[in-house]
């Protein structure tokens, strides 16, 4: 969960908005982008980029008391496509004491813009990681001599981005005689699934690798329903589509040939020798050197796949604070005799960064 203002706050009297800022080459070119209704910001943990913003911008504005276009009309325009970055800070400050919080949301990269029909200028931007995939190499790479996963990934990277590993994760030797896809962020994805780690960026634009999730959540956040609570509503989905609860990993390393494993749910409904049936996927690289590595990616990849088939659409009052992968707890019906707790891990969101466009939507994994 990001730094912001406290539940009471934001479940209470408070004023919201958003500070967006232009760089390029680490230029400030706009300090302050006029933001209208219908911006947001959207979160995925399935995204391949990981997140989205959508801005809409009116057409003019007075920047220090001069009127200033904000339809890109150069390389060098604040709202321009050509390597400019947005960071998004969202503001929220109390009706009460007038105390504010800033929560800082992220860096995006801009890569379309728009006119909308009454002259306003949407932009869209993606997560950093866009820059990892759009750089695609001319030949592939293998790993150096005595490289690590840590050290590979960073050289992965583009450059000017930087990696932040977790101190959680052990590292380890890179194979030498494998190499990666010219596809740096196929690549970086491989590392983490091996790992196993989570491929993620924090709010400074940073490339993370963390350690999985826990597998009982320990929630940071409690969205409520009732008196003082943030929650509106928290419907219910569940799929079987893509709800894999036997994974098979292998070594495709040459002369690896044994080095294989199998994680597969036992217990609850979705175990594999129960009535729902055995549903398998299959996962390989060359970086699983052992059966124990095998078998920590087997089991992660498993863990993920449970995790994720049921969850719960929940629609609350904006909270800046919630991040992807926070474990959070869901009370429906607080106070009535239909009260009911879910604990889980927060998948996706929908963050609207002005006021008058109310609620979040928060989409939560329930742990079985």
């Amino acid at each position: 969960m990001l730094a912001g203002a406290p539940d009471e706050v934001l479940s209470g009297s408070c004023r919201w908005g958003c500070r967006v800022s232009s760089w390029l080459s680490g230029v400030l070119l706009a300090g302050d982008v006029p933001v209208m209704a219908g911006s947001k910001i959207v979160g995925s943990a399935s995204r391949g980029t990981l997140w989205l913003l959508t801005l809409n911008v009116p057409r003019r504005s007075t920047v220090d008391g001069h009127g200033f276009d904000w339809k890109p009309r150069s390389a060098t325009h604040p709202l321009a496509r050509f390597g400019q970055e947005l960071d998004v800070t969202v503001i929220v400050a109390s009706s009460v004491s007038g105390q504010t919080w800033e929560t800082r949301r992220g860096r995006f990269l801009v890569t379309d813009w728009d006119e909308n029909s009454d002259g306003s200028i949407q932009v869209t931007g993606e997560g950093l990681l866009r820059r990892v995939s759009d750089d695609r190499p001319a030949v592939a790479l293998a790993p150096l001599a005595g490289g690590t996963l840590t050290s590979e990934a960073r050289r992965l990277l583009p450059p000017g981005m930087g990696l932040s590993v977790s101190a959680a994760l052990t590292d380890r030797t890179a194979p030498g005689s494998m190499a990666w896809s010219t596809d740096r962020l196929a690549a970086l994805r491989e590392i983490a699934a091996a790992w196993p780690a989570l491929l993620r960026t924090d709010e400074w634009g940073q490339v993370v690798l963390r350690p999985p999730l826990a597998d009982v959540p320990t929630p940071v956040l409690t969205i409520r329903s009732g008196a003082r609570g943030t929650l509106m509503s928290a419907t219910g989905s569940d799929t079987r589509s893509g709800s894999a609860n036997r994974i098979v990993a292998r070594s495709s390393a040459t002369g690896a040939q044994d080095v294989w494993a199998v994680a597969e749910q036992a217990t609850g409904p979705m175990s594999a020798t129960g009535p729902y049936g055995a549903v398998t996927d299959e996962w390989s690289s060359p970086l699983l050197t052992s059966v124990a590595m095998a078998q920590a990616s087997a089991a992660t990849m498993l863990a993920t796949s449970v995790r994720t088939a049921s969850s719960v659409p929940v629609t609350c009052l904006p909270d800046p604070r919630i991040d992807l992968d926070d474990p959070v707890a869901v009370i429906t019906d607080a106070g009535t005799s239909d009260e009911a707790t879910a604990w889980g891990w927060v998948t996706g969101l929908e963050l609207p960064l002005v006021a008058t466009d109310g609620a979040m939507r928060v989409d939560v994994a329930v742990s079985a």
